[in-house]
C-alpha cells in the first residue's frame, strides 16, 4: 500500500532534470528510461523535493514563490504514474528494474575514441566510396537472389539468418557503445516496425540530453553498417576489376552481406516506421510525438477516429503540427517503398523458398532427411510472418496488464 502523502518526502535523489524550451523541463529516471515533460513549476518542485521538503511545505513555498497555489501532491502522483519515482510501500521492496544490456556498461573513455570526429570521418568516407563502387560496377548492387549462397537452400537460408543475425547484433552494440560514451545505459529488446521484426537497443536516457549530444547514439548502428557494406563491397569491386583473387564461394557470401547491409541503412531511412532517422529528425525538428501525430492526421482521411485519437491531435503541440504538413509525403513514401520491397525482394524470396519445400515434401519419403529439409525449410519462409504477428501479441498483452 502506498504511503504517499502531504507529509511525505518523494524520493527524487537520482532524478534527472533539464530544460528543453524556455518553459519546458525533461525530468526523468536515466536507469528506467521513464521521462516526462514538465513547466518550470514542476522542475522547481523537483529541486526542492530534493532538498528535504515535504509534499505540502513544496506546494507553500512554490505558492509563496509565484503568488499561485499548487497541487504538488498530484504532481507527485503523475511521476509515480510514469513510472520516474516509486513511493514507499509496505508490501516489501519495490520490483527490479530491467537490467541494462552488458555492452551499454563498458566505460565511456574505451568507447569514446569510436565516435570522435575521426572515426565519423571515416564512417562517412565508407559510405561515399561504398556509393562510387556501385556507380562504377552496378553489377555490384544487391539483389534477392543473393541471399541464396548455395544451391542448397536450406543451407543459404541457415547461413543468411545466422550472418545477418550477428550482423544485427553488431548495429545495435553500436548504439548501446554511443549511448555508454555520451553516460546513457541502454537496454536489448524485440520489437516489430511494419511487416520487419526487429532488434531494438532502448536509449530513452538519451532524451535526457542536450538535442546535440543525442545524434551520435541515434546515428551509430548505420555509420556501422556502412563500414560493413564497404568491407564487403571493396574486395568484391577489386575482383570484378581483376585485382584481386577470391573463391567463388566468398563472392557469393560477400553479396549475401552487401543485400543484407544496403537493405538495413534503406530500412533505417524509412522514418515512418520510427527507425535511426525518424529519431534523428524528431530531434533536429523538436517535435514531441511527430509519428503518432501524423499517423493519426492521414487515418482521418480514411476512417473515423475514436475519442482518445481525436483528443491526442486535439492536444498535439503545434510544432508536431507543422511538421506532419510535410513529414506526411515521408510517410506514404515509406509506406510505398516497404510494398514495393516486399514484391521485389520478401514474395520472390518465399515464392523460392515455399516452392522448394513444397517439391521436396511432396517427394521426399515422410521421415526422411530430405523430408525434414523441406519442413526447415517451410519454417523459415513462415517465421517472417510469425515473428512480426508474436511481437504484436507479446505488446498487446503487456499493454493490458498494464491497464489492470
Amino acid at each position: 500500500m502506498s504511503v504517499l502523502g502531504l507529509d511525505s518526502r518523494p524520493p527524487v535523489a537520482h532524478l534527472v532534470v533539464r530544460q528543453e524550451e524556455e518553459d519546458e523541463y525533461v525530468v526523468g529516471d536515466l536507469a528506467s528510461g521513464n521521462f516526462v515533460v514538465v513547466p518550470e513549476v514542476g522542475a522547481r518542485l523537483v529541486a526542492l523535493f530534493a532538498a528535504g521538503r515535504t509534499v505540502a511545505e513544496a506546494a507553500d513555498e512554490v505558492e509563496r514563490e509565484t503568488g499561485e497555489p499548487v497541487d504538488a501532491l498530484d504532481f507527485v502522483e503523475v511521476l509515480v504514474e510514469a513510472g520516474i519515482i516509486r513511493p514507499q510501500s509496505d508490501e516489501g521492496p519495490p520490483p527490479a528494474q530491467a537490467r541494462p544490456w552488458s555492452v551499454s556498461r563498458i566505460p565511456a573513455r574505451l568507447v569514446r575514441p569510436l565516435f570522435g570526429r575521426v572515426a565519423w570521418t571515416v564512417y562517412v568516407g565508407a559510405l561515399v566510396a561504398t556509393l562510387a563502387m556501385f556507380v562504377a560496377e552496378p553489377s555490384l548492387l544487391p539483389t534477392y537472389e543473393d541471399t541464396f549462397i548455395f544451391p542448397d537452400v536450406v543451407l543459404s537460408l541457415l547461413i543468411t539468418n545466422v550472418t545477418v543475425a550477428l550482423l544485427t547484433v553488431v548495429h545495435e552494440a553500436w548504439h548501446a557503445f554511443a549511448g555508454a560514451a555520451v553516460g546513457v545505459r541502454s537496454q536489448l529488446r524485440l520489437e516489430r516496425r511494419g511487416i520487419f521484426p526487429v532488434l531494438e537497443t532502448d536509449l530513452t536516457g538519451l532524451w535526457a540530453l542536450p538535442p546535440e549530444r543525442r545524434y551520435g547514439p541515434f546515428l551509430a548502428g548505420m555509420a556501422i553498417d556502412g563500414i560493413l557494406l564497404f568491407a564487403a563491397v571493396a574486395p568484391r569491386f577489386a575482383w570484378s576489376r581483376g585485382w584481386l583473387e577470391l573463391p567463388p564461394g566468398m563472392v557469393r557470401f560477400l553479396a549475401m552481406v552487401v543485400f543484407s547491409q544496403a537493405v538495413k541503412l534503406a530500412f533505417q531511412t524509412l522514418a515512418y516506421l520510427r527507425t535511426d532517422m525518424y529519431l534523428v529528425m524528431a530531434t533536429a525538428t523538436g517535435c514531441r510525438n511527430l509519428h503518432e501525430v501524423t499517423r493519426l492526421s492521414l487515418k482521418k482521411w480514411i476512417r473515423r477516429l475514436t475519442p482518445a485519437e481525436r483528443t491526442v491531435l486535439r492536444d498535439a503541440h503545434a510544432r508536431d503540427l507543422r511538421v506532419s504538413r510535410w513529414y506526411r509525403l515521408l510517410y506514404v513514401a515509406g509506406v510505398i517503398w516497404m510494398v514495393w520491397f516486399a514484391v521485389h525482394f520478401l514474395l520472390p524470396g518465399a515464392k523460392v523458398t515455399l516452392g522448394w519445400a513444397a517439391g521436396v515434401l511432396t517427394g521426399a519419403p515422410f521421415g526422411s532427411v530430405y523430408w525434414w529439409e523441406g519442413i526447415a525449410l517451410a519454417a523459415f519462409a513462415s517465421l517472417n510472418v510469425l515473428l512480426p504477428l508474436g511481437v504484436v501479441v507479446r505488446n498487446r498483452y503487456r499493454a493490458g496488464k498494464l491497464a489492470t
